[in-house]
């Protein structure tokens, strides 16, 4: 597994002189107005958020189960969030909010939230009316600008049980947007959608194909989840309800057209079978054709993780190992809560279990086309067993483990030998630090050259007030003294805010050959990363996927 090579990556530290600007704290982004049930803030350390409370720029804002939360920003802006929801404010500058000056906007203003999980509605603010350039909504499928609006977005991964969706339907994965007022520009590497007030709008994980909507989908109907409390509702000119402005003496949009997700008869001859396949992923992150039909057994997995520091103050590390259905656990939804992979022992590199313990699933994401699977552990304990049977449980309070699965790669197909390889982003985790902060992953490349054995990635993330970016090379396979589909490399170059003079290792796997663009190369590949500054003090770890080569 290429020991000797992850050992001289782990001994790799560049020391320089680091010239310290002094600390950066968070602006305040906006306030809570409404707050039911458990709202937190993920910051370090994490709170819990009551109505009053300040938000800030760099916050994560989480609802849990049957909570909901509502925030009022510095330029007007006002976001409903639902239950399990999960959003990250980027950037949020409003100077009238910290001048004391007349409340217009600046071109300097800028507005940048990440959907990570869950969903919320949003009426626009004065960045969004006056600079709707500065305005963006960061998605797993894509970014949405806006027009000066009123929105609704909502990210499924397993909607089929939320408000208002009727029994046995079938919700398809990807993002959902309903435009109230206003238009919404919608774009990824497939294309760009303008959606109008009283369109609706999906984008599949799978695919990442725009779709307009005839209907109006399952989880907008009837779903008091997004509603703004009665105040704020009679200031917006929301209706209490979500659904598209209709003229008066128009008709209503037709019925939902429901199918079950599986069904049973002695003659199978009242099975009801949409039109449409829908295509899904089972507990195991199989691709499935839900129109119906039975999800396969488990099988092997590909996983690969990161987090920062591990068995060490200062040791950044990356790690990738396949495992058979005895080494790994799923949990209800096909999250990992428990795999096997490296570790980096002190007496060298050693084969542990990694246990969700006391830890918690903070994100996760799905993309059914590359067949993969990618969350973080964080808050609590992880529980980690080394090969002797000692305990190296790691503290996630202020850290997390990033993890990406997939199918192990099949000994009958082979790896690709020529041929080059650029694939595009499709998922990532939140990029975290060891001192408790979560960023954004802002951009990723990589390039596979199979016919050199050779991988090339890129990073750019904005954490804790700060830019990181970061670039370099791997090799694939036997060039790394590994299994035909994994990968590992080193990132030669690591800048922060444009100093230069960190460093950092990456690892992964390739998926099997696929739906892609070219199935002649592998349909994606799961790339874990951990970075580290000048001074070996602050490390930043993540994962992202990647697919349509």
């Amino acid at each position: 597994m290429g020991t000797e090579m992850n050992k001289r990556k782990l001994q790799l530290w560049l020391i320089l002189v680091l010239v310290v600007t002094g600390p950066v704290y968070a602006q305040d982004a906006g306030m809570v107005s409404f707050a039911s049930g458990d709202v937190s803030a993920e910051r370090e350390p994490a709170v819990a958020l009551a109505k009053g409370d300040a938000v800030r720029s760099s916050d994560a804002v989480i609802t849990g189960p049957a909570s909901r939360a509502q925030l009022l920003m510095s330029d007007g802006a006002r976001i409903a969030i639902r239950p399990d929801s999960r959003i990250v404010i980027d950037e949020y500058v409003y100077a009238a909010a910290t001048s004391g000056a007349a409340a217009v906007s600046s071109s300097d203003d800028s507005s940048v939230i990440s959907l990570v999980k869950g969903g919320f509605r949003s009426i626009t603010g004065a960045i969004g009316k006056d600079n709707p350039q500065n305005y963006e909504v960061r998605t797993a499928v894509g970014v949405l600008g806006i027009r000066g609006t009123n929105f609704a977005v909502l990210l499924c991964g397993n909607c089929n049980t939320a408000p208002g969706v009727p029994p046995g339907t079938v919700v398809p994965q990807g993002l959902y947007i309903m435009v109230d007022e206003g238009r919404i520009v919608f774009r990824n590497e497939v294309g760009e959608i303008e959606v109008g007030a009283g369109e609706f709008v999906f984008i599949p994980f799978d695919s990442r194909q725009p779709t307009r909507l005839e209907v109006v989908p399952p989880v907008f109907i009837d779903d008091s989840d997004f509603r703004f409390e009665p105040d704020l509702e009679s200031l917006s000119g929301f209706d209490s309800k979500l659904g598209p402005r209709r003229e008066a003496g128009a008709s209503a949009p037709p019925p939902i057209s429901t199918a079950p997700a599986s069904s049973t008869q002695d003659d199978g001859s009242n099975i009801a079978v949409p039109a449409q396949s829908i295509r899904g992923t089972d507990a195991a992150g199989n691709p499935v054709d839900l129109t119906p039909g039975a999800a396969p057994d488990p099988s092997n997995r590909s996983v690969t993780f990161s987090t920062g520091p591990l068995g060490g103050p200062n040791a950044i590390f990356s790690g990738m190992l396949d495992n058979d259905p005895g080494q790994y656990q799923l949990d209800s939804d096909g999250n990992l809560v428990q795999f096997a992979n490296l570790y980096p022992a002190p007496t060298g590199l050693d084969t542990a279990s990694f246990a969700i313990g006391s830890a918690t699933l903070a994100e996760s994401g799905a993309d059914s086309m590359t067949v993969m699977r990618w969350g973080r552990w964080a808050g609590g304990t992880a529980s980690i067993s080394l090969s002797d049977g000692s305990a190296a449980n790691q503290d996630l309070r202020g850290q997390s483990v990033h993890w990406i699965a997939g199918p192990a790669w099949s000994t009958s197909t082979a790896m690709p030998i020529s041929g080059v390889a650029n694939y595009s982003l499709v998922g990532s985790t939140s990029p975290t630090d060891n001192l408790g902060n979560v960023g954004a992953l802002g951009n990723a490349t990589f390039r596979a050259d199979f016919t050199n054995m050779r991988v090339d990635s890129t990073l750019l993330i904005d954490i804790n007030g700060a830019s990181w970016s970061a670039s370099g090379n791997g090799n694939i396979g036997a060039a790394a003294q590994l299994p035909a589909h994994l990968f590992q490399g080193i990132y030669g170059n690591v800048a922060i805010d444009g100093v230069t003079g960190g460093n950092g290792v990456f690892s992964g796997f390739f998926a099997e050959p696929g739906p892609s663009s070219d199935p002649a190369f592998p349909g994606g590949a799961g790339l874990t990363y951990s970075l580290q500054d000048m001074a070996g003090s602050t490390s930043v770890s993540g994962a992202a996927v990647f697919g349509n080569p």
